[in-house]
């Protein structure tokens, strides 16, 4: 017999989404990085919709796509 846990998960805690503040935080990192938004700058949920992305324009929806069929649902 060891000191080893039985399972390898079960000597770790169980994983936890992140809050709102650190999603907002590491997306905000993300544009700072291709200059979307200054480094400084602070990204929640009223100024997130306001971002101007540089390809906004450039977005062509396929008219064959279908969600139903592509997951499963009808």
């Amino acid at each position: 017999m060891t000191d080893q846990p039985e399972f390898p998960n079960d000597a770790v805690e169980s994983p936890r989404l992140p809050s709102d503040d650190d999603t907002y935080a590491v997306a905000a990192y993300i544009l700072s990085l291709n200059g979307i938004v200054p480094a400084e700058g602070k990204l929640d949920r009223e100024s997130l919709p306001k971002i101007k992305m540089p390809n906004r324009g450039g977005f062509v929806p396929d008219p064959e796509f279908d969600p139903a069929r592509s997951f499963g649902r009808k």
